[in-house]
């Protein structure tokens, strides 16, 4: 799912011009990163039975980063703190029809949300993925267009997000 938490990034940005790409393209990517740190950590255990990951990907805590993360913009204004807001909270609306496990409501809790569509088999989660980056990336796409971003980044941009998920094939 790394392909389409960039294109949701981009999508964003298409909409929210003053808002710093790299800002939103990290944003989207935060939950993943703290668990990377975390699991390193022995924080949240990535492997088997013992899998974890409340800290980093509960509903919770995604809205505590979220809003850590665009405190840090405070000083640019609203226009550029709720996209960068919107790009961390994408990564848990990302990740609950797919996420491999359910996704606690907040650590150590009962409650987990998520379709599971994981269960429907490597090939068909990775076409399932691969409907939705495209579907950010025409998002991203007629939103740049609309903002007149140049067309050559317009066209990278979309062949490196997809082409990021086409590495992942099963």
């Amino acid at each position: 799912m790394y392909a389409a938490h960039f294109a949701a990034g981009l999508a964003i940005k298409s909409h929210s011009p003053k808002a710093p790409t790299w800002a939103l393209l990290i944003g989207a990517f935060l939950p993943d990163f703290f668990w990377v740190v975390f699991g390193l950590a022995g924080i949240e255990p990535s492997q088997g039975p013992a899998f974890f990951d409340d800290w980093s990907h509960s509903l919770a805590m995604v809205i505590l980063w979220a809003c850590l993360f665009a405190l840090a913009f405070w000083r640019s204004g609203i226009a550029v703190m709720f996209p960068v807001w919107l790009a961390v909270i994408s990564h848990f609306l990302l990740d609950l029809p797919i996420h491999p496990k359910n996704i606690a409501l907040y650590p150590h809790s009962s409650v987990h949300l998520g379709w599971g569509l994981w269960r429907i088999g490597p090939t068909n989660y990775w076409w399932v993925q691969m409907c939705v980056v495209i579907a950010l990336t025409v998002v991203y796409a007629l939103g740049a267009r609309r903002l007149k971003f140049a067309s050559n980044l317009i066209v990278a941009s979309c062949i490196l997000v997809v082409g990021l998920h086409l590495m992942t094939w099963p």
